[in-house]
């Protein structure tokens, strides 16, 4: 399993940091955590066609992890280079209501015509897809935010957080994992409901025992280097910050 990192940035526009999405590539499958701005140049940038996406998952519906859903369906329906294969969305209850009241804002511009979308709604429970067991638990955002745990066939496993707060769920995700990407939005000064910062970042990915963790989602006043003293005190495991583009191969 080889996890990208499409964006590690958030709302506020970067020119270094796209706003959330993760690559994941599996089995001759590819698949998306999030599709947030700036995820289909990406994938441009590492030359794979956003036509060949197989699935996303969706850890909740906030512009910046899904707004590249908006261009992309727009994409597959370029009249000389239709989609044709079926695409599939996971995510947590509420979000096909969600997606038709999407598709209806849009006067049926991003309706698919030549392709199927499958709306998949994942509420806390395990599923197989192409090679993949999924498990999905509720974490501490919003009401439909979901977190991943992913493992393929040789065992290996990754833990997705999108947006959370310091939550049981997540630590269970996260579990021996051997990569955890886990948000850290703020300083522990500017700590916002809903999500992490260094402090309890490092305290949750500790309690998880996971072998890696990959924290992202960093807001403007983020310190990288203080960041790095602060988590160092509490996790022991091997600690990385994300970059956009930046490579795991599990």
């Amino acid at each position: 399993m080889k996890i990208t990192i499409l964006g590690s940035g958030t709302m506020v526009p970067s020119l270094e940091r796209n706003s959330s999405g993760i690559l994941i590539q599996n089995a001759g499958k590819i698949s998306l955590v999030d599709c947030g701005y700036g995820t289909l140049h990406q994938l441009l940038r590492l030359k794979i066609n956003y036509q060949d996406i197989d699935r996303i998952y969706i850890t909740h519906n906030h512009p910046d992890h899904i707004y590249d859903l908006i261009p992309l369906l727009f994409a597959c329906r370029y009249p000389l280079a239709p989609r044709e294969k079926k695409l599939e969305i996971v995510a947590g209850p509420g979000f096909k209501k969600f997606f038709d009241r999407l598709l209806k804002t849009y006067n049926g511009w991003v309706t698919p015509k030549t392709y199927a979308v499958e709306i998949i709604e994942q509420d806390e429970e395990t599923r197989e897809y192409e090679g993949l067991t999924v498990t999905t638990k509720k974490v501490n955002h919003l009401p439909i935010s979901r977190g991943y745990r992913i493992i393929d066939e040789q065992g290996k496993v990754a833990a997705f957080s999108g947006d959370t707060d310091t939550c049981d769920a997540m630590i269970e995700l996260g579990k021996n994992a051997d990569l955890m990407i886990l948000e850290c939005a703020t300083p522990d000064e500017l700590k916002i409901d809903g999500h992490l910062s260094p402090t309890p970042a490092a305290q949750l990915a500790q309690k998880s025992q996971c072998k890696k963790l990959c924290l992202t989602h960093f807001y403007p006043p983020c310190d990288l280097t203080e960041f790095r003293n602060i988590v160092a005190r509490t996790y022991t495991g091997e600690l990385f910050f994300a970059e956009d583009g930046m490579e795991f191969q599990l």
